[in-house]
Order: C-alpha cells, then sequence, then structure tokens
C-alpha cells in the first residue's frame, strides 16, 4: 500500500498528542496502571496505527453494578476517551492480572517491551 511521503510523522504526531490527553485523564479513570505498546513504543508506524493501552482497574464494581464482562471494559474507555485516533485497550482487574501475565504469552511479550506511562503506587 502506497503512503504519502512524510505521513509516517504526521501519524506519530498525531498519536503522541492524543497519548498526552489520555495521560492527563488516567489519574481520574480510577486506573492501577496503564503500559503503552504496539508502534508507539516500536516505532513502526502505519496509517491505521492505534494507541494500544494495556490497563489495569480495579472494576468489581462499576456504578454499582457487577463488574462488566472482559468484552464490555473496552466500552468504557471508548466512552470516556473520546479519542480522534483509534485506541485499544485491553483491561485486566489487579486480580486477573498477575495470573494472564503468566498464562498468556501475548499479553507477556507486550508488558516485557511496552512502557508504562501511569502507575498509580509511583
Amino acid at each position: 500500500m502506497p503512503m504519502r511521503i512524510g505521513f509516517t510523522d504526521f501519524r506519530k504526531q498525531m498519536l503522541e498528542e492524543e497519548l498526552q490527553n489520555v495521560e492527563a485523564l488516567l489519574p481520574q479513570l480510577g486506573v492501577k496502571k496503564v503500559i503503552l505498546t504496539g508502534a508507539m513504543t516500536t516505532g513502526d508506524y502505519a496509517p491505521d496505527s492505534p494507541i494500544k493501552l494495556i490497563v489495569i482497574q480495579d472494576i468489581d464494581v462499576c456504578m454499582g453494578m457487577p463488574a462488566p464482562k472482559f468484552v464490555r471494559r473496552e466500552d468504557f474507555w471508548t466512552y470516556h476517551l473520546n479519542a480522534s485516533v483509534a485506541i485499544e485497550t485491553l483491561v485486566y482487574t489487579p486480580e486477573e492480572f498477575p495470573i494472564l501475565i503468566d498464562e498468556l504469552p501475548a499479553l507477556r511479550k507486550a508488558c516485557n517491551e511496552g512502557r508504562v506511562i501511569y502507575d498509580d503506587e509511583q
């Protein structure tokens, strides 16, 4: 697929600007930790590169209701971030994350190669 000259730099700039907006919201959204993965950590940008986030968030109860199933957790982020670029989130609870990072090689690899952009303990 042909790409315009300079588009990679433009896409990188778009993603970095949106990531700054996301980082500013994280403390207000009750997250424990957020790890940036994907093109923004490897530098391999494409025209449709999204911001990829692994989110650890205490979601046992959400607004007085039972926690949403894994496949619905991303909806919270889509709604609250209202981003101008695609953002993909994988949301785990603090209890399930340490278990799944041992069981899912792709998750472990993403976390090892990713960059922590928010940690409420630091």
